[in-house]
């Protein structure tokens, strides 16, 4: 893989289509692959923050993100609201006088946590006759007995129906380790309980294959991704109403998504730790963002340029917008601002709304603790409802190589595991909305908590 996406970055593709801010339209084809960065990668060690636990965390995004906008202009700017505001800002104002918005969003959170079951394809309709074929929607699925069987139906798998679990992947935020905690949790189902759980996962990662996907409604891709009960994605949530994931086309059956944000300058700084050499060409992070800057072409991959840039905003948004996030400049543009706004909140509200499970990479253990109690197959410890003992850990995934080749000789590079408070600045000043995002966050975890009458040592 390491090597495939390095021949991509440097053959077949123009440099200057890697930095062009203005080109819209190669923009919108790029954006297919969100993602682009070698493998499925990810470490969920926390760094780049100070102090421990959601207060602590609040406060340095609030920090951050007002010192990334200390030396811009002011005056007719919209006033920036705090992580919390941003949750409750599209929120109804509650029908009893004596609830607040929050309260009523702490109720909402607590019936979307509330244990979600399986659904099997004998739940919902008959048997057309013994070891026939069974229907739901298009999907036709084919009964088959296990071997030693006797024949009456009872041994059979029991097939789960399509569309009910979605992991949406961000790069570097802790997605691999909940991809191996979802492996794992299948695999107990399939073993331990004999259930049929059809699996897919498609990353941008894998460039033509996803950009293929995307196209070409008549690819082989699109049959397993309609007929997947549970599937791994890594790219923007805008994609998936054509791969017919979108609330499953149908409000009264969503969805159960899940996915997991990451402080923006620990993602980014872990991303470029990762890929030093393969996407980012042993330049240092501060050359890039002044070449960025400066509008010069470092002769980078865009997609790799993209994971530097509010990349967690640009995958939570659902529709298509003027321009992309990384085009944007709310420091001088009071357009390019309000825009900004809008999108952010777009991100935000999509959180609250699509997503039955937030996670947070600073609290990976209390996020498997939450997705166990939402989704009692992905338990760590396995499921009595359905009869799975095994344990399933929580793996910390693909951490920084130890020779990034990027020394003399292809020797080391030795990156500290913070960056430099020049470097942290620039990274916060280049993801503004990420850390606007990433706010609300950790304010909706810490309601998720309070709905599940979570405790810091639970």
């Amino acid at each position: 893989m390491t090597a495939m996406i390095q021949k991509e970055t440097s053959a077949g593709e123009a440099p200057s289509a890697g930095v062009s801010r203005g080109n819209s339209r190669f923009s919108a084809v790029v954006l297919l692959l969100a993602c682009a960065v070698v493998g499925t990668a990810i470490g969920y060690a926390s760094f780049g923050t100070n102090g421990s636990g959601i207060e602590s965390i609040v406060t340095d995004l609030s920090s951050a993100s007002a010192n990334a906008n200390a030396s811009g202009p002011s005056a007719t700017k919209r006033r920036r609201l705090s992580g919390r505001e941003r949750l409750l800002e599209s929120e109804p104002e509650p029908e009893d006088e004596d609830s607040t918005k929050e309260d009523a969003l702490i109720e909402k959170i607590a019936q979307k946590l509330e244990p979600v079951a399986l659904r099997f394809f004998d739940d919902f309709v008959k048997e057309n006759e013994e070891g026939g074929s069974v229907e739901v929607g298009e999907i036709t699925t084919t009964k088959t007995k296990n071997e030693g069987g006797d024949g009456d139906g009872e041994d059979q798998k029991r097939t789960m129906v399509p569309h009910q679990f979605l992991h949406l992947h961000h790069m570097k935020t802790g997605g691999t380790s909940i991809d191996r905690l979802l492996r794992c949790s299948m695999d107990r189902l399939k073993k331990e309980a004999n259930y049929d759980v059809p699996y897919y996962s498609i990353h941008e990662c894998s460039r033509s294959r996803f950009a293929t996907c995307l196209t070409d409604p008549e690819n082989s891709c699109r049959i397993k991704m309609e007929e997947a009960s549970v599937m791994s994605y890594c790219s923007a949530l805008k994609y998936l109403d054509e791969f017919g994931w979108w609330h499953n086309n149908n409000e009264d059956n969503q969805i159960k998504a899940f996915t997991v944000l990451r402080h923006p300058v620990d993602r980014v700084w872990s991303m470029f730790r990762f890929q030093t050499k393969n996407c980012f060409k042993c330049l240092p992070l501060k050359e890039i963002y002044q070449n960025l800057e400066n509008g010069e072409d470092s002769g980078l991959d865009k997609l790799c340029l993209d994971q530097l840039q509010n990349h967690e905003v640009n995958n939570l948004l659902s529709t298509e917008w003027p321009l992309e996030v990384s085009e944007l400049d709310a420091e001088h543009n009071e357009d390019h601002s309000e825009l900004a706004f809008k999108m952010v909140q777009e991100a935000i509200d999509n959180m609250k709304d699509f997503f039955t499970v937030i996670g947070i990479t600073e609290e990976l253990p209390a996020t498997a603790t939450i997705l166990g109690k939402t989704f009692p197959w992905m338990n760590l410890e396995g499921s009595d409802e359905h009869q799975t003992t095994s344990e399933c850990p929580l793996p910390h995934a693909n951490a920084s190589p130890k020779n990034n080749r990027c020394g003399e000789k292809n020797t080391h590079w030795d990156l500290p595991d913070k960056p430099d408070q020049e470097t942290y600045d620039l990274i916060a000043k280049h993801n503004t909305f990420d850390m606007e995002l990433y706010e609300a966050a950790v304010s909706y975890f810490d309601l998720q908590k309070r709905a599940l009458l979570l405790t810091d040592g639970e």
